[in-house]
């Protein structure tokens, strides 16, 4: 019996020396010694040194993975404005000639001084489904942003009681923007005119 044993020990050992080529972490034999070698002559601050570089490798990755997400997010809101801008392109083609004569039609807003609330200017926050149904709501993309600016009104005081009332509510970035002919003017040109 105990020379059954020795007879299977001794198979066993010369099958896993011999038949393969390959010893820990997958490395040849020649692989092996040679990293064992490298692996002696390295010195503590080498060590310390491929440490800390691979310490900043993995932050410099999940940075680059944070990115990665963020840009993901990014390309997903700008596929839904596309769907949702070729959504209403497709609504304004089937209405046809219809469309034409209600958009043909002056806004009265257009015509002389008109005060506006600006809410808020976002370079990367877009609220634009939030005016589809017509909503008092006005989108502005100017100057690398995308404003925001709420109510009309044709009296000064009235806009700045609204402006006072979003502040109070925690629209702190509220502000009144002033319109002449369609056009954003400066405040100061189309006060005296209004105030008189």
């Amino acid at each position: 019996m105990n020379t059954i044993k020795l007879f299977l020990l001794v198979l066993m050992s010369g099958v896993l020396f011999h038949c393969s080529p390959k010893t820990m972490g997958g490395l040849s034999e020649e692989e092996y010694d040679a990293w064992k070698q490298k692996k002696k002559e390295l010195t503590p601050e080498n060590y310390k040194a491929l440490v800390e570089e691979n310490d900043s490798l993995s932050e410099e990755n999940i940075q680059f993975s944070e990115k990665e997400t963020y840009l993901n997010q990014v390309i997903e809101r700008k596929d839904n404005e596309i769907d949702r801008l070729t959504s209403q392109l497709s609504k304004m083609n089937s209405e046809g000639s219809k469309q034409n004569t209600v958009s043909d039609a002056p806004d009265p807003w257009d015509k002389g001084v008109v005060f506006r609330v600006q809410l808020a200017a976002f370079d990367d926050f877009d609220l634009r489904e939030l005016t589809e149904n017509g909503s008092d709501l006005k989108i502005i993309d100017q100057d690398g942003y995308i404003k925001y600016v709420l109510g009309q009104f044709r009296d000064y005081e009235m806009a700045d009681k609204f402006k006072k009332k979003l502040r109070k509510i925690g629209v702190n970035e509220a502000w009144i923007v002033p319109y002449k002919d369609g056009k954003r003017v400066p405040l100061k040109e189309v006060l005296t005119e209004v105030v008189n």
